[in-house]
């Protein structure tokens, strides 16, 4: 399957995931979902990595592990503040903003330079992003002003620029492969929230046991996640396989309107074509 699908296919799962845990928060503490979330989604990415046999693991491994997961665990604490207070597609789009870090970042580490075409496509991306913020008859530059004004907007801009891990999630894979590596890293998220679980609550292992049914979803979902995306980022660019994973919004935008009735969906509609547009010069002009 060429990387661009695979990448497409995780932003739907992304945007499935995002809802949930919108859902789940209203009647499961931030800590508990986190922990047992994470902990059902890195057993099964383990267990089917060692049914495939684990892989040789690289030089690199062990601090990628280290950095893509305490990056994780901080940009998963601000979302889930963020999605307990705002519209989810208002926030969601905000980490639209993910491939333009990577630009930098990726070149950094990675040593990944996106073309003129692509850094286009990813602009337009942006741009979309950028007027699916807006609201109905507002002044140009608002969306700027409600990213300070509104907590959650402005956390889940800091949530894309610690999304720009993704290129430590590369490191991890290409040292191991694309289950084993994400597998270790998502136990790592879900212990670290466990153990701030039995810090800051009580009777946590019995309502982990209680919450089961509900952490199963948003786990097998992450755990498809990381099969087409992981996948992607073998093939291509860091930024190029975020930007198109980053079409969530797309998706996030129909289930705001759809299924949480969210206002002015026909607007955020408008600024996801542009987002569209934007994969569309990277698939077809860069691929």
């Amino acid at each position: 399957m060429p990387w661009y699908l695979l990448a497409l296919a995780g932003a739907a799962l992304d945007a499935a995931y995002y809802a949930l845990i919108k859902k789940y928060l209203g009647s499961v503490r931030p800590y508990i979902l986190g922990a047992g979330v994470f902990l059902s989604a890195g057993i099964m990415l383990c267990a089917v990595s060692i049914i495939r046999g684990i892989p040789a693991i690289g030089p690199d491994f062990y601090w990628g592990v280290l950095a893509t997961g305490v990056l994780n665990i901080i940009a998963i604490l601000l979302y889930f503040k963020a999605l307990r207070t705002t519209d989810i597609s208002l926030a969601l789009p905000m980490i639209s903003f993910t491939p333009v870090f990577l630009i930098f970042t990726s070149y950094l580490v990675l040593h990944e330079i996106p073309s003129p075409v692509g850094i286009a496509g990813i602009i337009f991306v942006v741009i979309g992003s950028y007027i699916l913020n807006m609201q109905k008859n507002a002044p140009l530059l608002e969306p700027f002003r409600q990213m300070f004004k509104n907590k959650g907007i402005f956390y889940m801009l800091i949530v894309a620029f610690l999304y720009s891990s993704s290129i430590f999630d590369k490191v991890v894979i290409l040292n191991s492969d694309t289950l084993f590596g994400t597998g270790v890293t998502t136990l790592v998220i879900g212990s670290s929230f466990l153990a701030l679980s039995l810090f800051q609550y009580k009777g946590v292992m019995q309502e982990l046991k209680l919450g089961l049914p509900r952490f199963l979803l948003p786990a097998i979902v992450t755990f498809f996640i990381a099969l087409t995306v992981n996948k992607a980022l073998t093939m291509n660019l860091v930024a190029y396989v975020i930007s198109i994973k980053r079409l969530s919004v797309l998706f996030a935008v129909l289930i705001g309107g759809l299924i949480f009735k969210e206002n002015h969906l026909a607007k955020r509609l408008a600024g996801a074509a542009i987002m569209v547009a934007g994969m569309a010069m990277i698939v077809i002009f860069d691929n």
